[in-house]
């Protein structure tokens, strides 16, 4: 196992191996710092098993607060910019807390402290110092956590930046002929080639789409516009031929209204953005995974938004097939200067990308 995908990594093997080894650490640790305080009463040995007893007991408590700050109150709250509510929630997880830990020092510890022949907690000198020191404790717990979620969560932050930059470097060289070579068909052929031998009748149903899919590519990309309902037409059958030879299963909800147009557009403008919505939505670690994607022509102006959901703590980038939307970037700068828009939007929970054209001013 190696050690990048066992701290990253959203599979669940992954996921549990880390959490376990995580709280196998924290036991040990606190086991062997609690043991120094009993083996002057009953050795080393009988010390290290009463302390890693009570120290194992307590540890779901620790377990429940660290997972509520990690899983509850930074996607919920501080993702979102509701700091007031995370820090309110925050303290007031704190106060039950550290009623709880004081319930099993008044009630569990005497016991397991008795079979081992330990003396019982003493009663506290202070109550105030009881409760600071709990609160200081407990938050140094939440801190700990929070630091390890946030500080992944930067890192695959700066991955994304780095990533981004390597393929900029990439793709100087085609840049500058301004054509965007669809990756899509060889992906969909791939594909269709494994199928082929386990769904014979999936990919009989498929060879129609792929035909059109085909054809498009080797006669109408080299013209400088086509029909935008032709191009409409090429990507509702590419999203047909995703539900039917996709592995997983996605939802995907379409609004193209468009009508019946006369209108052009450049090749290949909408099709690369709705491929890069699915291999992306590819990579997520979801169960239910969807696409939104909403077309619409307003006084010749080109309105696209595309959304897909996506894990919180994950970048969508990792698995480096935004070259699409690097190369799309550039070719629309070429095509419709001045007269597009493309933005790309991280949420927490979905990926936007909107693409706003005015068909009327391309340079062709």
């Amino acid at each position: 196992m190696s050690l990048h995908p066992l701290v990253f990594s959203n599979n669940r093997q992954y996921r549990l191996a880390r959490h376990a080894l995580f709280w196998t650490g924290w036991i040990l640790y606190y086991s062997v710092i609690t043991c120094i305080n009993f083996s002057s009463t009953i050795g080393y040995g009988k010390g290290f098993l009463a302390a890693i007893t009570e120290v194992t007991l307590s540890t779901p408590l620790d377990m429940c607060f660290c997972y509520f700050v990690i899983y509850f109150l930074l996607p919920k709250f501080l993702y979102r910019g509701q700091y007031v509510s995370m820090l309110l929630l925050w303290l007031l997880a704190s106060f039950v807390f550290m009623v709880l830990f004081e319930l099993n020092v008044l009630y569990a510890l005497p016991h397991i402290r008795g079979w081992f022949g330990l003396p019982k907690p003493s009663m506290p000198r202070s109550y105030i110092w009881v409760f600071f020191d709990l609160f200081g404790q407990i938050n140094m717990e939440g801190c700990v956590a929070a630091s390890i979620k946030l500080g992944k969560l930067w890192y695959i932050k700066q991955q994304e930046i780095d990533l981004l930059k390597e393929e900029k470097e990439k793709i100087k060289p085609l840049e500058e002929k301004g054509l965007m070579q669809p990756a899509f068909l060889s992906d969909l052929l791939s594909r269709i080639e494994i199928l082929a031998d386990t769904k014979p009748l999936v990919v009989a149903r498929s060879i129609k789409e792929i035909r059109n899919l085909l054809t498009y590519m080797l006669y109408e990309n080299a013209q400088a516009k086509v029909l935008l309902n032709k191009e409409l037409k090429l990507a509702k059958e590419y999203i047909e031929l995703e539900k039917m030879i996709g592995h997983e299963n996605i939802t995907v909800l379409t609004d193209m209204d468009v009508a019946a147009s006369s209108e052009q557009i450049a090749p290949f403008i909408l099709l690369p953005l709705i491929e890069n919505a699915f291999l992306q939505l590819y990579q997520q670690p979801l169960s239910n995974k969807r696409i939104d994607i909403t077309i619409k022509l307003h006084q010749g102006i080109l309105h696209t938004k595309i959304t897909w959901n996506k894990p919180m703590d994950t970048s969508t980038l990792s698995s480096g097939r935004n070259i699409i939307l690097q190369n799309m970037s550039k070719r629309l700068q070429l095509i419709y200067p001045q007269s597009h828009e493309l933005k790309f939007m991280l949420e927490v929970e979905k990926v936007i990308i909107t693409l706003k054209v005015d068909l009327k001013k391309a340079i062709n």
